[in-house]
């Protein structure tokens, strides 16, 4: 089970040691040769296989031993046997769980196998509502497929921790040619003292403020060439932050592809409300030009040696991705700030080895009829998730570069 803490690296989480726990060299075989499948549709022709290594291991877990079923007579073990406690009982761990949601809950995956299984069925017992709803409201659009329950390090002063619900659907053709927009409405649970709602004292009937999270794609028929623009901003007087480049706010994807969902379930303000989740209906406009909101500023554009002339930046053409991304044509622009726009093209499969150096983001490219799947990010957010991106051949990518910015 210790990789499943790898994504988690520098948290200070140790992973659990039980000998009947797969080692990590033979998780790392799992995420290799193990996968959960996701029902394809009778129009889909090749099956999209899921690499979640918690699910995996998970799987594992239960092929060695009968946990879940260990689960089911907790109240009835002696306590302590094979790690087996009463308030492991399927009727009464979710509710403990509410009280330890955060990083106490992702240490109790860490004990022993049993645990880790009968922690991880529980919250998907808990976020049932959440699939349920999603099921219900948005199934002309979008086919949910699968779900699980992730989990990964918030970087602040302070080691923290999110948790998510991913929804991985399908995209039906229902809105070919439109934007599509799906959201939720959801409140903190009035358990948590962080949460800016929380007031001391407050009824028990008061009404719970509630937040909106909102993502938007824009869909397009099956297999047909994309656009997608990424800014990477390497101003000099941003300072030494992580420089993660922007990628487009609005996803575009093809019928057939999957994307996935995350509804947050915690983070730094505390606990969501899990079953006061509320989906809305699917809504849709037509689809509009998508560019990087730089091109605004931007007018003039020149050619590498047109452009060296009048900057005192040393400029390059960032040709740094091939064979994965085809280097096409870079046009300068700026003035105290010097831009680089390059067209790149998806021309063969495979992970682009430089992207997560820098570009902070690991870019991977599929063949050019293979559905792929697309985290879709939440509206008004430059960063949401750090998760890989997935491109097909032909698909054209957009990279601007802004560097500069005399410091005084």
């Amino acid at each position: 089970c210790g990789t499943a803490w790898a994504s988690r690296q520098g948290n200070g989480l140790a992973a659990p040691t039980e000998a009947s726990c797969p080692s990590p060299a033979s998780a790392h075989l799992t995420t290799n040769g193990l996968f959960q499948v996701m029902g394809p549709a009778a129009s889909s022709q090749v099956d999209v296989r899921v690499t979640d290594r918690k699910t995996l291991i998970k799987e594992r877990c239960l092929a060695r031993k009968g946990y879940l079923d260990m689960q089911k007579v907790a109240l009835e073990m002696r306590p302590g046997e094979d790690n087996c406690f009463p308030f492991l009982h399927e009727s009464i761990l979710p509710i403990i769980s509410k009280f330890l949601f955060g990083t106490p809950l992702i240490r109790c995956f860490e004990v022993c196998p049993l645990w880790f299984v009968a922690n991880l069925t529980a919250l998907d017992n808990m976020c049932r509502n959440i699939d349920e709803g999603f099921k219900d409201l948005c199934a002309a659009g979008l086919a949910l497929e699968y779900a699980r329950t992730d989990w990964s390090p918030v970087h602040i002063a302070t080691a923290g921790i999110r948790i998510d619900r991913i929804l991985i659907a399908r995209v039906t053709p229902a809105f070919v040619s439109k934007c599509l927009t799906v959201g939720y409405d959801f409140s903190y649970a009035r358990e948590n003292d962080s949460a800016d709602h929380f007031q001391p004292g407050a009824q028990p009937n008061a009404a719970k403020q509630r937040f909106s999270c909102t993502f938007r794609c824009d869909v397009h028929g099956k297999g047909a060439a994309r656009t997608f623009w990424v800014h990477k901003d390497i101003c000099r007087f941003h300072g030494d932050e992580t420089r993660v480049a922007a990628t487009q706010n609005t996803t575009p994807v093809c019928v057939n592809d999957r994307i996935e969902v995350a509804v947050n379930l915690f983070n730094a303000q505390g606990m969501v409300d899990i079953p006061g989740v509320q989906w809305k209906p699917v809504s849709s406009v037509p689809v509009q030009p998508r560019e990087c909101p730089i091109e605004e500023e931007l007018f003039d554009w020149y050619d590498l040696d047109s452009f060296q002339a009048q900057s005192v930046e040393r400029l390059q053409i960032p040709d740094f991705f091939a064979p994965q991304l085809q280097h096409e044509v870079t046009d300068y622009a700026g003035l105290d700030v010097a831009v680089s726009r390059t067209r790149l093209r998806a021309s063969q499969p495979g992970v682009v080895p430089q992207a997560d150096r820098i570009l902070g983001s690991r870019f991977e490219v599929q063949p050019a009829h293979s559905p792929i799947i697309l985290p879709l990010k939440r509206v008004g957010l430059q960063h949401d998730r750090f998760t890989k991106i997935q491109l097909r051949e032909g698909d054209q990518l957009l990279l601007y570069i802004s560097q500069g910015g005399k410091m005084t």
